[in-house]
């Protein structure tokens, strides 16, 4: 099944407890957006919860997610301040060089494979000095007790009414998400491990 086909089917059936349960922003992506401004896409947005921060600090914000359930409820939350935009993230919809920032968190682990294209699809939208900040789960975190060769992973999410809902990850390892990110052509302006996720901040 192609990815963002099957990650809209994944996301779409859990879009509600999805919710419910991950309506907090987090710190790192706080930090970024305090340090940047303009017009920003925020790529796998979910149910909006770092978009509304994007928001209070006067960004210009696009919402992206293949699910349209999970557009839905962030457009429930953000109104009318902001366009929301339902795509894949391999070929996104816009002309080059239309944003200055890009939040791209959680989002690439679920491609099972296209993950370099995706980023150099992303740099192609981000003009010149633009800043993104992606984010993976992290392979290094210890609660994987799987061989240590194995990166691809599923994880259910156990909905409120019991059913289970089977969801891909590829699991990156911190080296290897510095080199997916520079090999699409990014330069890297940071990098680190928190709180079970590695994350690279870079540049065009």
């Amino acid at each position: 099944m192609e990815d963002a086909h099957r990650a809209a089917k994944t996301f779409d059936s859990i879009a509600n407890h999805f919710d419910k349960t991950r309506n907090r922003p987090w710190k790192e992506v706080e930090k970024f957006l305090e340090k940047t401004s303009g017009k920003t896409i925020d790529i796998g947005c979910g149910n909006g919860r770092h978009s509304e921060v994007a928001v209070k600090l006067n960004h210009e914000i696009v919402c992206l997610d293949a699910s349209l359930k999970l557009l839905r409820i962030a457009k429930g939350k953000l109104k009318n301040k902001t366009e929301y935009v339902r795509s894949g993230i391999k070929n996104m919809p816009f002309k080059s060089e239309s944003f200055d920032n890009v939040l791209y968190i959680a989002a690439i682990h679920h491609l099972k494979n296209g993950r370099i294209k995706s980023l150099k699809e992303t740099r192609r939208i981000l003009r010149s000095k633009g800043k993104m900040i992606v984010s993976s789960w992290a392979r290094e975190n210890e609660r994987w007790d799987i061989p240590e060769e194995k990166q691809d992973v599923i994880v259910p999410w156990t909905r409120e009414d019991g059913k289970k809902i089977e969801r891909f990850y590829h699991l990156y390892r911190l080296e290897e998400l510095k080199n997916d990110v520079e090999n699409a052509g990014f330069k890297l302006e940071d990098y680190f491990h928190s709180k079970g996720n590695n994350y690279v901040i870079a540049e065009k």
